[in-house]
């Protein structure tokens, strides 16, 4: 399952989600074959995003599509499919969380899952499906768990610093730290009052290493964490060199198993 990650990293789209015209991405082509090959039912939910100016400054009208595989539990855990930099492998940001996410999945059938679409341009499919949360489109929602760049770190993680029942639940888990974290589509759902939090495993920090001074310290269970794979999105650096579909799994089935079924 989680060898999937390198058939993503190598199907490319044009660049972000403004720039691949109103058919399916080949990621979501990609993906969308993967639930079929393992016979998790799923829908394309389509929607447009029109007025965005292309590079060459004129308008283009482009159809998004946030990948839906409804579940029943409540729980919804979510990731985002859409990328930046098309001459990248993009395997931490967020091929690992795609891969993730499904394999889950498999784990909890009852769980909700969303693949969201247009993250890295400001959260444009989290917040079209924020809407229908609050509408009630998926069933009475609990809270959503987001993953970001979930490709090195297993049971090493930090979460971020968004208050709340889902945060308190799993820091009452695993006494995990808190990050002050970027831009991420936890922010565009808890814009519109839904219980989310965003999830983000990282690497040990090797021996005689050092981190950017910006970047806080975090450290769990006693282990400084390297923050410092952070910097290689969107970059060549977020290649499949760095990730490990060991660490994957152990992030899957020791921690987002428990938090998702406890």
């Amino acid at each position: 399952m989680y060898d999937s990650i390198y058939g993503l990293c190598r199907t490319k789209n044009a660049g972000n989600c403004t720039r691949n015209g109103n058919e399916p991405t080949p990621r979501v082509k990609y993906l969308a074959g993967l639930l079929e090959k393992l016979g998790i039912e799923y829908y394309l939910d389509e929607f447009p995003l029109a007025g965005r100016e292309s590079r060459d400054n004129s308008q283009q009208k482009t159809t998004l599509y946030n990948i839906v595989i409804p579940g029943s539990s409540g729980r919804m855990v979510v990731a985002h499919h859409d990328i930046v930099n098309p001459s990248a492998d993009n395997a931490n940001d967020n091929s690992a969380s795609c891969i993730n996410v499904i394999a889950l999945k498999r784990m909890v059938p009852e769980l909700g899952v969303i693949i969201f679409d247009g993250e890295e341009i400001g959260g444009v499919g989290s917040s079209h499906a924020a809407e229908q949360i609050v509408a009630g489109d998926h069933g009475d929602i609990e809270w959503v768990l987001n993953l970001e760049l979930t490709g090195r770190g297993g049971d090493k993680f930090f979460i971020g610093n968004y208050p709340g029942a889902l945060s308190d639940k799993i820091v009452g888990m695993f006494d995990c730290p808190i990050f002050n974290t970027p831009f991420n589509d936890s922010v565009t759902l808890r814009a519109r009052g839904i219980d989310s939090t965003v999830i983000n495993p990282l690497p040990a920090l090797e021996a005689g290493k050092s981190v950017p001074h910006f970047f806080q310290p975090v450290v769990m269970d006693g282990v400084e964490l390297d923050t410092s794979i952070l910097m290689n999105c969107h970059s060549a650096k977020d290649s499949l060199s760095t990730i490990s579909t060991d660490d994957m799994r152990v992030f899957v089935e020791r921690v987002l198993y428990k938090i998702v079924t406890s």
